[in-house]
């Protein structure tokens, strides 16, 4: 028996319930309502925004002024702090601190290329398993009665998608602890921002001191938006590989095939939870490959140096900088943001074993080479080390060494 369209099937005797199909027509029609409303193309921003607000809602908390003048104080010291370890400049004299509400507010825009790619495909997923092909053996007076509404499945799978995606950025909100917790600084002037109240409640689950841990956070957070502010092609590198990888995606086509049939009409979320296990197939073409190992590698350096340069700057200023390091380390391991959001957005499984290979390679390279030599990898692509460069530390600062004799700065003074 065929898998029909919305878990509308018939019985043993081939009848169908006229009062599911009433169910999954009053269904339909709220959905297509509210993309009629909302008819802004493949990706439904507004809708995304709007579902993300309404989870954040649930939770969100009015920061205080102690706390807003604790995350200040916090990211000055932070940056006198980072100013001691390395001639990367501070990318802002001020500082943010934020709530959920905000985090989100702050970052939407940001997260919009990092989306895109990803959902443009998982937009299309209605029309591409072209339900009305499952209309053959439903009543003809069924059909027409069906057809028009089938016909607006991609309308339907770009409102389904944006919740989707909404209910992601609204539980991410509910557990980041700062603008670069996923490695990729997503406040649009590289400011240092950080989320108090989640920072607080980190400290307190793994009986941690609140105030050694803001500063951990305020050290990782003016690290890394200093990194980027320096060098903004990283930004555009790693949302050029998250492009490249998107566009050779590929779904499980049976489980795709299954979505229809499963979807309960008098259930909102059937469709949601249909589209959150399953999709993604393993990378197929060279191609692919090629940019999840782009995509994943330059994560790993990122995270490699910021967690790097963090220990150095803590080691010897807080009393409990090893049991700090530790614990963001068993975080990421654990099912960090970062983790959550690549494995959700594009199917990429960040490996943990790669970070500790990154934050080696720098702890190695730093015993040999100087602030200017380990800021100069950052210069461009071509000066980053590779996975052979983690293997042969003093052939990489030769070739380190000679780029920049051959730069148009042999200084490279910041």
């Amino acid at each position: 028996m065929a898998n029909f369209p919305f878990g509308f099937t018939p019985d043993d005797n081939n009848n169908f319930d006229l009062a599911a199909l009433g169910a999954m027509l009053q269904q339909l029609g709220g959905m297509l309502q509210k993309a009629q409303a909302h008819d802004e193309g493949p990706i439904a921003w507004s809708i995304i925004r709007e579902t993300a607000l309404s989870g954040i809602k649930k939770t969100n908390v009015v920061l205080s002024g102690d706390q807003q003048n604790s995350v200040h104080d916090a990211i000055r010291l932070a940056q006198s702090w980072l100013d001691q370890h390395t001639t990367l400049a501070a990318s802002s004299s001020v500082s943010l601190a934020w709530d959920e509400k905000e985090w989100l507010e702050h970052t939407f825009e940001n997260w919009k290329p990092i989306i895109t790619p990803v959902a443009s495909a998982m937009a299309g997923l209605m029309t591409k398993m072209n339900p009305m092909q499952e209309l053959g053996e439903v009543p003809q007076e069924l059909q027409q009665m069906l057809a028009p509404m089938l016909q607006m499945a991609e309308k339907l799978g770009a409102i389904s998608t944006a919740t989707q995606i909404g209910q992601g950025l609204a539980s991410l909100a509910t557990e980041t602890l700062s603008g670069g917790d996923i490695s990729i600084s997503l406040e649009s002037n590289k400011t240092p921002a950080l989320l108090p109240d989640h920072i607080a409640a980190f400290a307190k689950s793994y009986e941690l001191p609140a105030s050694e841990v803001l500063m951990l956070c305020a050290v990782r957070e003016s690290a890394i938006c200093r990194l980027y502010s320096q060098f903004p092609w990283i930004e555009d590198a790693v949302i050029g590989a998250v492009v490249k990888y998107a566009r050779g995606i590929t779904f499980n086509e049976e489980h795709l095939r299954d979505m229809m049939s499963q979807m309960n009409p008098e259930d909102p979320q059937s469709l949601q939870n249909a589209m959150s296990e399953g999709l993604f197939e393993p990378p197929t073409t060279q191609e692919q490959l090629l940019a999840l190992n782009e995509l994943e590698f330059l994560l790993a350096l990122i995270e490699g140096w910021v967690s790097f340069i963090t220990y150095t700057v803590i080691v010897g200023k807080l009393t409990n900088a090893n049991a700090l390091i530790e614990t963001m380390n068993r975080r990421r391991v654990t099912g960090s943001p970062a983790a959550k959001v690549f494995s959700q957005l594009v199917g990429l499984q960040l490996r943990p074993t790669l970070i500790r290979e990154s934050n080696d390679f720098f702890e190695s390279f730093s015993k040999v080479a100087t602030q200017n030599e380990m800021n100069f990898m950052f210069t461009s692509p071509d000066t980053l080390p590779t996975s052979r460069d983690f293997e042969d530390i003093a052939g990489y600062l030769r070739k380190i060494q000679i780029r920049m004799q051959q730069s148009e700065d042999p200084t490279f003074n910041f």
